[in-house]
């Protein structure tokens, strides 16, 4: 069997990935499987390790972590909207606080036998162009979901949690989310702005947050409430007009439940391309990575990548 070459962030599930991942080891030394393995040591340490074994010649690589190691591994296999090695197998394995590319499977395989795998599933991803905190150009490629607005915040504090705060996302992602939520309500104004949906223009939009995905899941146990393809070359769109910070606070148990787009102020959409334009420094949130600021571009990738499943 070829080598499988393992990126692993011991720091995913706020810290409770090193034990994970310390298991497999052995497990993968017993049974004889061929494999590498390096550990991240800091924030986009992944898409270095994942640039440079791709220039090596690895085809065949798994990612141990959680949903922002998988994205920063993706910048690393990507180059000019393509994967660097055409027959490059991606295989994901979730160790981290919120894993909601797995949560799309409703058969679940250990790691080993995802290791062992030699069915493929060529997907989609999509792409953001948008700008960091000097005005210079960001490009990111994305694998899940992306938010504006009030997501994006309350991202931004679940990320940066301590102390107490910390220890509660350990033993609970959906508490610690709410938390990280309420908190970003109390704080959020409203996004003035003018979209552009599929070249088709919405001027003096406001909206409370929009989110654009392939994976429907997102913060934990969140649901859109829409089954989503992924391989069928469109972009999934959820926009949330502006309401009163009360309304949002009622909406939250519908983003559990899969019910949001049965609240009046919910739309849902399909397109190809998004693009958002507006003067407020709002954050521009990644598969639970905050990576710049509008404007924004999105535009789908069609079946870019292969994943082992």
């Amino acid at each position: 069997m070829e080598k499988t070459f393992i990126i692993c962030n011991p720091a995913a599930g706020e810290g409770l990935a090193q034990k994970r991942w310390e298991k497999l080891r052995h497990q993968l030394e017993e049974i004889g499987l061929p494999f590498e393995y390096r550990l991240t040591e800091q924030p986009n340490h992944a898409t270095e390790i994942a640039s440079e074994i791709v220039e090596n010649g690895y085809n065949r690589i798994a990612v141990f972590g959680g949903d922002g190691t998988v994205n920063e591994v993706l910048q690393g296999i990507m180059s000019d909207d393509k994967v660097k090695l055409k027959d490059l197998q991606l295989i994901l394995l979730p160790a981290g606080s919120s894993c909601d590319f797995e949560k799309k499977f409703s058969q679940e395989k250990t790691f080993i036998e995802k290791i062992q795998s030699r069915e493929t599933w060529q997907i989609d991803i999509f792409k953001v162009e948008c700008q960091d905190d000097n005005g210079s150009p960001v490009n990111r490629y994305i694998i899940n979901n992306s938010s504006i607005g009030v997501i994006s915040l309350a991202n931004e504090k679940f990320c940066s949690v301590k102390g107490l705060s910390k220890f509660i996302k350990q033993i609970s992602v959906d508490v610690a989310a709410v938390t990280a939520g309420i908190d970003a309500l109390m704080k959020f104004e409203e996004i003035v702005c003018d979209l552009k949906i599929d070249g088709k223009e919405y001027s003096d939009k406001q909206l409370s947050n929009m989110t654009i995905f392939k994976t429907p899941y997102f913060g934990g146990g969140m649901y859109y409430g829409v089954e989503t393809e992924q391989d069928n070359g469109v972009l999934n769109l959820a926009l949330i007009d502006s309401v009163s910070r009360l309304n949002l606070l009622t909406m939250i148990p519908a983003l559990y439940t899969g019910k949001i787009f049965k609240r009046k102020p919910a739309h849902y959409k399909q397109c190809r391309s998004f693009e958002i334009v507006t003067e407020q420094p709002v954050i521009v949130e990644t598969d639970g990575e905050n990576i710049g600021y509008p404007p924004a571009k999105y535009t789908i990738l069609e079946k870019a990548i292969n994943v082992l499943i």
